[in-house]
């Protein structure tokens, strides 16, 4: 563990410990992590988050680029984490592959909330081919609207990925079969007697508080 803070000026402190975080869940798992992958999955957990209704844990403002979701503060990021050491690049295949050879104490940490979407994304997803990850995306709802609109470079509005409310129309009508259903319904024997006293005990209180309240004198 590194013993100073380290910060990274080529993205939000948010980024940097998503990234870190989905970093260190892949090495625990021992899976291979290449740069295609590191968007696609942090992608992918932002979606689930807003899903959920919740914030994006990544912080990524992503946009249909050549490859489908991705930011070029990825890039710029992975060249700083290279630069510092903790993270080795290697070549692999047609790309590069990423892992965390140094841990980091950084600025900003994820909460334990935010945190939990980019680990279960890693365990349930990070052994998929980036292609396979690639293909997925393309089928998410902000991808599908992307290319509707047919401009590359355009920011991917993440808010469709949230599931819409479910209409109360149907279980409104339910309930109000079952209420035509029930018999008559009659108060317990005397109950409006005791709730007329009640409210007349407790008058001389009710009207010294309004007038303190009202600054009557």
């Amino acid at each position: 563990m590194a013993d100073f803070v380290q910060r990274f000026e080529s993205a939000p402190p948010r980024t940097v410990a998503a990234v870190v975080t989905l970093l260190r869940a892949a090495r625990r798992l021992g899976l291979t992590i290449t740069r295609t992958k590191v968007a696609k999955l942090l992608y992918l957990a932002d979606l689930q988050a807003v899903d959920e209704g919740l914030t994006p844990p990544s912080g990524v403002e992503w946009m249909w680029l050549d490859h489908g979701p991705y930011s070029n503060t990825l890039m710029f990021l992975e060249n700083d984490l290279v630069r510092s050491g903790a993270v080795l690049r290697e070549e692999y295949y047609f790309g590069y592959s990423l892992r965390l050879v140094e841990d980091l104490a950084l600025e900003f940490e994820l909460s334990e909330e935010d945190r939990s979407f980019v680990e279960s994304v890693v365990a349930d997803l990070g052994r998929l081919t980036a292609g396979t990850l690639k293909d997925m995306s393309y089928q998410t709802p902000p991808m599908v609207d992307a290319q509707k609109r047919g401009v590359r470079g355009v920011v991917l509005d993440l808010s469709l990925a949230r599931r819409p409310m479910p209409t109360l129309t149907k279980t409104s009508r339910r309930l109000c079969a079952a209420l035509a259903r029930l018999e008559d319904q009659e108060d317990d024997p005397g109950v409006m007697d005791d709730l007329v006293a009640e409210v007349a005990a407790l008058a001389p209180t009710r009207q010294r508080v309004n007038a303190k309240l009202l600054g009557d004198d």
